[in-house]
């Protein structure tokens, strides 16, 4: 069974609207998030960054050290990143550094420094074999310790099949009969609280669409003052 989690890594997680099931996994008994995970954190946090300062470059020997600066209101954090041989496949050291960074002082800046760590830290938190990462069940199950509800696929199949807000507000008056009658339960890990925020999502993806997640906050402008690699050519 997974180690539960620190309770403050799930309040930050769910503070900045990320399902701890989706967002991080355990990986030998250290909660690790994904960096897709911490680009939304960031962006919804508000947090951008300088342009990095390269430290030491060293390409023929795939070598790369980074200073990453973030900034979020009137805080500022900083963090190394670096890539080489003996921590890093991916064939793109400078840019594993920057992740580096940029993952660190993200997570400093909203807390989870010391309690979880990236993906991108280590070549150690990937490559695990997709059987052994927790499903979002498995880790649902670890860390509230109660066993999924006998209906609960029925649930997501159903919610999943909602296209329009009449057709979600009646799944919702059904389903919370059916939680009520089969003794879902409330709280911060209940089954029924589970249950209210997959709605809230499918509410969301139904008047927005799905996110667009693809582009890294930090190398997005929130004020104009401060930059990074990618704006400055």
């Amino acid at each position: 069974m997974a180690k539960a989690p620190d309770p403050r890594i799930i309040e930050i997680l769910r503070k900045y609207e990320e399902d701890p099931r989706d967002a991080m996994w355990d990986c030998h008994g250290v909660w690790v998030v994904y960096h897709k995970a911490i680009e939304r954190i960031a962006a919804r946090a508000g947090i951008s960054f300088d342009m990095p300062e390269i430290v030491e470059a060293k390409s023929a020997e795939k070598i790369a050290v980074i200073v990453a600066r973030g900034f979020m209101g009137d805080r500022s954090e900083w963090s190394f990143g670096e890539a080489a041989p003996n921590n890093n496949k991916n064939a793109y050291p400078y840019a594993m550094a920057e992740k580096r960074a940029k993952d660190r002082v993200v997570l400093k800046l909203v807390g989870l420094h010391g309690l979880a760590y990236s993906e991108e830290e280590s070549d150690d938190f990937k490559g695990e074999p997709t059987a052994q990462k927790p499903t979002r069940h498995a880790l649902k199950k670890d860390i509230g310790n109660v066993a999924k509800p006998d209906r609960w696929d029925e649930f997501e199949r159903e919610l999943l099949e909602c296209t329009t807000i009449p057709q979600l507000n009646r799944f919702k008056l059904a389903w919370s009969a059916i939680a009520e009658a089969q003794g879902w339960q409330d709280g911060e890990l209940g089954w029924r609280t589970v249950a209210r925020e997959e709605i809230n999502k499918r509410q969301q993806v139904i008047l927005n669409g799905l996110p667009d997640d693809d582009v890294f906050p930090g190398d997005r402008p929130s004020n104009g003052q401060h930059i990074s690699t990618l704006q400055a050519g």
